[in-house]
């Protein structure tokens, strides 16, 4: 009786889609009827310009892309031939050829920058540019892009673009996890017209704010937002955006403890995706029900829809949804209990990161701004200008008379400025050649730092393969089974410090995230060895902090360090490891085993080194210990900056 019942309710739940679909198609289809009805090529042509502006699958577009590229080649409009480049490159987008796409709207944007007659088209075309660049992941260029818009639209004054270009800074800024940022652009669009047909239709900036909402850990504002943007798509039959806001808000009902919530709109979502053959947000959506049935205890589903959400990803070449569907894969492995094939992909989602360099410098961004609002500024100065001269105008006599003065004085400090110059071409030379010392200094600095870890490391494992070389080569292979073990795990030790020293070097930066994943991936390759010993790693990370390359290793060595001495001489079950990153960075190393006496605990050899790297990281290195009650080992900073 169960199972029909849920055969019911799906077979309603498709049938819904279905509907809802068909009522989007109507305007669609009209449209369609246009195109191949009319005699007209220059009608003809109009109505495919509409058409390739709604939610349709592109290889239905494709069709009608041709047939204006050839209309436009018999009439040799070059205005229109440029508006059928743009929907091509509109059709790659949504194919994602992002360089062919790129490659267009290139072309076309020196075409107009200063064609009077046809300014809103360059600034559509600058604000197609921003949507392939943010769809690339490229979000410093899409900023830069945004920002231009932002500054085009405002001179012609054209609402609609203005509050596209404010939700798309707004956008980008979510997708580099900058909230608080983001919020003041959402409403800078929200609030840029009081005239509500300019928001009829637009649902994306009411999911844009409720994403952030939820975010920021504001549940209940979230929901306000997220439930406007549905019913706005809902009510203008806009598949696209109605797809976004329900799985929006299957994210909100999970990130609030009601996840048994988020099932009906998720499928719903991908259902509309897949309608749409759209493989960027399908996979994103399926990355989303995958980990609500990896917290439900449907492992089985999670994995197959991964799988099937990595395949699509890998066909449509979608880096950044790839990593998000392989993270997703390993929540439903862990949860299942496959540990196997649960270490297997946090090594692909390591090996992802490594080749996924997203590098969006903050101070960049806040530089673009400034520079943005300086030329802002320096426009309205010289159109206040502009304006006084005209008013003025019998002040001209006075103005020629005043610039003729300044000439005068120019004259008077010629050669104190020539001096001056002299002054500041000899300031910059020496300030080049002492920035030329401070990086030769660096680097000298560097090789005194990487020469010193691999004595310090390996040169000790050395010693030791050496000396159970000499013990073989006395004793014979027969009686040296000890050595040959010893020889073995040295040999292993060098290798495993090797491949510590290349993962840093190879880094300017490295996240907290980044150093957890390696130690996820170190303790699942550790805990086969320890099978009588649990070991546990969790995570609180709600700032992912950037670190050096340096202080990174230096942390990870010491992780490292406190596992094998807990491994080796706690006699603990269950060894825990926290990393926390919150205000501060805090981590934390845990047993249960019979603790450290006083004199170890404060100066032994393994002690002195872990508290020489934490000095040298900046970070405060504490141990408390009780015989019988365990040990603990607190590593801390002041702050996460």
């Amino acid at each position: 009786m169960k199972k029909e019942i849920k055969r019911f309710l799906f077979s309603c739940f498709v049938s819904c889609i279905a509907l809802y679909t068909q009522a989007q198609t109507k305007y669609i289809d009209s449209i369609r009827q246009i195109i191949e009805t009319s005699a007209n090529d220059q009608e003809k042509l109009e109505h495919i310009l509409i058409f390739s502006g709604q939610t349709v699958n592109p290889d239905t577009l494709l069709p009608y892309v041709m047939m204006a590229e050839t209309i436009t080649e018999r009439s040799k409009n070059k205005f229109d031939r440029d508006r059928v480049a743009a929907v091509r490159a509109n059709y790659y987008v949504r194919k994602n050829y992002i360089d062919s796409a790129l490659l267009i709207v290139d072309r076309i944007i020196p075409l107009y920058k200063n064609d009077q007659q046809h300014q809103d088209f360059y600034v559509n075309i600058l604000f197609l540019k921003s949507k392939i660049l943010d769809r690339g992941n490229r979000y410093t260029l899409a900023l830069t892009q945004l920002y231009e818009v932002l500054e085009t639209a405002e001179t012609l004054k054209d609402t609609l673009i203005l509050i596209q270009a404010k939700t798309g800074i707004g956008w980008v800024q979510m997708e580099m996890e900058q909230y608080h940022e983001a919020l003041p652009w959402l409403y800078k669009a929200l609030y840029t017209s009081a005239n509500k047909k300019y928001y009829k239709n637009y649902g994306a900036l009411y999911s844009n704010i409720a994403s952030t909402y939820n975010a920021l850990g504001k549940a209940d504002s979230a929901m306000l937002y997220i439930n406007i943007a549905i019913n706005d798509a809902r009510e203008n039959n806009n598949l696209l955006f109605l797809a976004t806001a329900l799985s929006m808000e299957a994210k909100i009902f999970i990130d609030n403890g009601q996840a048994h919530l988020a099932e009906a709109p998720l499928h719903e979502a991908v259902e509309i995706r897949k309608k749409l053959n759209d493989p960027f947000y399908t996979v994103y959506d399926m990355s989303s029900l995958a980990s609500y049935y990896a917290t439900n205890n449907q492992t089985e589903k999670g994995i197959e829809l991964c799988k099937e959400g990595i395949q699509l990803a890998k066909q449509s070449g979608l880096s950044s949804q790839l990593l998000m569907i392989y993270r997703s894969l390993a929540e439903n492995y862990k949860a299942a209990g496959k540990i196997a094939e649960y270490s297997t992909t946090l090594e692909s989602i390591i090996a992802l990161k490594d080749s996924f360099n997203n590098i969006n410098s903050s101070k960049l961004l806040a530089d673009m701004q400034f520079s943005s609002e300086a030329q802002k500024k320096e426009k309205t100065i010289v159109e206040q200008k502009l304006n006084l001269t005209v008013k003025n105008y019998w002040l001209f006599g006075s103005a020629l008379f005043a610039v003729m003065a300044a000439m005068i004085v120019w004259l008077g400090f010629k050669n104190y400025n020539r001096k001056q110059n002299i002054k500041m071409e000899l300031a910059l030379a020496e300030e080049k050649r002492i920035a030329t010392q401070s990086i030769i200094d660096a680097e000298e600095q560097e090789r005194k730092r990487i020469a010193a870890d691999l004595h310090d490391n390996i040169g000790a494992y050395a010693s030791a393969i050496r000396a159970d070389v000499e013990k073989i080569s006395t004793a014979g292979f027969e009686k040296s089974n000890h050595a040959l073990n010893n020889l073995q795990q040295h040999s292993q030790e060098i290798i495993n410090s090797l491949r510590d020293t290349i993962w840093v070097l190879n880094k300017e930066n490295i996240t907290i995230t980044g150093i957890s994943d390696r130690l996820k991936n170190y303790i699942n390759k550790l805990q086969p060895t320890y099978d009588a010993i649990h070991l546990v790693l969790n995570e609180d990370i709600e700032h992912d902090t950037r670190l050096s390359s340096q202080n990174a290793l230096n942390i990870f060595r010491i992780i490292q360090e406190a596992i094998h001495n807990a491994l080796k001489h706690s006699g603990a079950n269950l060894i825990t490891v926290t990393i926390s990153s919150r205000e501060n960075i805090r981590i934390n190393i845990t047993d249960n085993g019979k603790g450290l006496e006083a004199a170890i605990a404060s100066g032994g050899n393994g002690m002195i080194n872990m508290k020489a790297r934490a000095k040298q990281t900046g970070m405060e290195l504490l141990i408390s210990s009780e015989k019988n009650h365990g040990t603990v080992l607190e590593l801390l900073s002041n702050t996460t900056n």
